[in-house]
């Protein structure tokens, strides 16, 4: 890219950001992104054209078959699904004598599969800053009779070590403990501590951690960080192929979850004569009802591979958005300013657009639209992670009791209900996040256009 005076000051703030081999990458393999700004992901990352044209060539060459049929395309499907389960374990640096890995169809999926947790008279704690695919986890806990609380998160956005280590603390003869938490909060884009794995295991309890988000930038190493269940969405990596997730699980865990019913690909035998049937033995076997996408096993593989290629990575896209911090921020005028709400050192930039008063934070749709008709491509809302928004925005108890007590037919329960519930207070935020593809000029474009719409205002 040209070496304007702007950009050349920005070199000599992030000196770590020149990386030719990145920049090569974006131009032969993200050829979509050279007149638009992708700011989303988080939701999911765009695709590199290599992957789609690997994929497309082998399917070309190869026959695949159910992999629950014995023939030859039936066994190179199951050979390639192999392969990627290995590859998964090499990447993340996982034993294979201790993890395996269940192929589900998203990380959503992979987190489904801990309702079969053994919650039984034991405990869930989740942190306010969850994912609604692992909040969902409570109402199955509920259902078991088991104790569900939530630790709380502070005006930083941040877990409160204190309080989490007394919910952690909290005396209970059970063995049947999960806690469930974000290596990176989906919505603001914080790193919380990899250490709560440890602390928390070392208290007697399962560790759920929600790598989703956080493998987009970043490369868990389950080898120095050992929680026992890890999901992950391969999109959100690489980009492609879509539909297809995995749960990374310790092998001593499979008996932690209790599986209430079976289903065609995860059984051995089934009777309709007597009432009787055997599941598969084999851990992820047992997990994988119906059939696996096997037609994904191959860019599985190939993505993991283009990972790998791309070096380090993940202090460029830190130095864009951190970039972007600063500008967005040095944007506040008497007739409006932002505020920010994500730390230093992320990447991602998650900010509300306040009008005159200061009082009073746009809604976040109209920034979205105005965007999107600049080719620009970010998202809003609350981001199923109910949690921060309530903290950020301060949501009180009172406001849902009332709201939910008066909405007395599901239609009623709407968001622009909600919103005039809660003193029209906002629904969510602006969330601009970035990986390995985007550069400087993205950033700068993206600054370009929050200018256009505040001076619009």
């Amino acid at each position: 890219m040209e070496k304007t005076e702007k950009f050349l000051q920005f070199l000599k703030d992030y000196p770590y950001y020149e990386n030719e081999r990145l920049d090569a990458i974006r131009e032969k393999f993200f050829p979509l992104l050279k007149d638009c700004v992708y700011a989303d992901w988080t939701g999911a990352a765009p695709k590199p054209s290599s992957l789609i044209d690997s994929d497309a060539d082998f399917q070309k060459k190869h026959l695949i078959g159910n992999p629950h049929s014995h023939h030859a395309p039936s066994a190179l499907a199951m050979e390639l699904a192999e392969e990627a389960r290995t590859q998964v374990l090499y990447f993340f640096n996982a034993d294979p004598d201790e993890y395996d890995v269940i192929f589900t169809a998203n990380a959503t999926g992979a987190i489904l599969l801990l309702h079969n947790y053994m919650f039984e008279g034991g405990d869930l704690l989740l942190t306010a800053d969850n994912h609604n695919s692992v909040n969902g986890l409570r109402e199955t806990a509920k259902r078991h009779g088991a104790i569900v609380r939530y630790s709380p998160i502070d005006n930083d956005l941040q877990i409160i070590g204190s309080e989490l280590e007394r919910a952690l603390s909290y005396p209970r003869a059970t063995h049947n403990k999960l806690f469930c938490y974000p290596a990176k909060s989906n919505y603001s884009g914080v790193l919380h501590s990899l250490e709560w794995v440890s602390i928390a295991q070392e208290k007697g309890w399962d560790v759920l951690l929600d790598a989703a988000a956080y493998s987009a930038n970043n490369r868990l190493d389950l080898h120095f960080v050992q929680p026992d269940f890890v999901p992950i969405s391969f999109y959100k990596i690489f980009g492609y192929p879509t539909g297809i997730g995995c749960l990374i699980i310790k092998k001593e865990k499979y008996e932690k979850l209790n599986k209430s019913f079976f289903s065609g690909g995860s059984i051995l035998l089934v009777s309709v004569m007597k009432d009787f049937f055997a599941p598969e033995t084999i851990g992820h076997a047992r997990y994988e009802d119906g059939t696996i996408n096997f037609a994904a096993m191959q860019p599985i593989v190939r993505g993991f591979e283009f990972m790998t290629s791309l070096g380090k990575y993940t202090w460029r896209v830190k130095a864009i958005t951190d970039w972007l911090r600063k500008a967005l921020l040095a944007m506040n005028t008497e007739k409006n300013f932002i505020i920010v709400h994500s730390p230093i050192g992320s990447d991602t930039v998650t900010f509300s657009i306040t009008d005159e008063s200061g009082c009073h934070i746009l809604d976040a749709w109209e920034f979205e639209q105005f965007a999107n008709e600049h080719n620009v491509y970010v998202r809003t809302g609350c981001f199923c992670n109910p949690g921060v928004n309530e903290k950020l925005f301060g949501y009180e108890i009172d406001t849902y009791e009332k709201f939910y007590n008066d909405a007395i037919l599901p239609s009623q329960i709407t968001i622009e209900n909600l919103r005039k519930y809660s003193g029209d207070k906002p629904i969510g935020a602006i969330r601009a996040s970035f990986g390995y593809a985007n550069n400087f000029s993205d950033v700068e474009r993206f600054a370009e256009v929050v200018k256009m719409f505040i001076e619009q205002l």
